[in-house]
């Protein structure tokens, strides 16, 4: 596969970018709440492992870069299962009335 050397960098740069995002979530994940654990721990791997994807397509490593695939796959999947059951969850509540608090 030919990346050009243009969006090779890109890559790199998203890659720098997701880092500083998985750094940012570990601090929550590792305080969460029992009930949040999963949520928070989402949040980090997403970035974590969307990372060392971006920069195994930047070096057109195939291998690497399909198998980390096969883990962000599961993760975002089930990102997108939950959001679901939070949107879900939160369209059965009924807002107050206006003048009834």
């Amino acid at each position: 596969m030919d990346i050009p050397s243009a969006a090779r960098w890109f890559l790199l740069a998203a890659a720098a970018v997701q880092l500083v995002y998985a750094v940012r979530a570990l601090r929550p994940a590792l305080r969460a709440a029992p009930g949040e654990r999963v949520d928070a721990w989402l949040a980090f791997a997403d970035p974590a492992v969307g990372a060392p994807v971006s920069v195994a397509l930047a070096a057109d490593h195939l291998t690497a870069f399909l198998c980390g695939t096969a883990v962000l796959g599961p993760v975002l999947t089930w990102q997108l299962i939950r959001s679901f059951g939070r949107a879900r969850a939160s369209a059965g509540r009924t807002p107050p009335r206006p003048g009834s608090v």
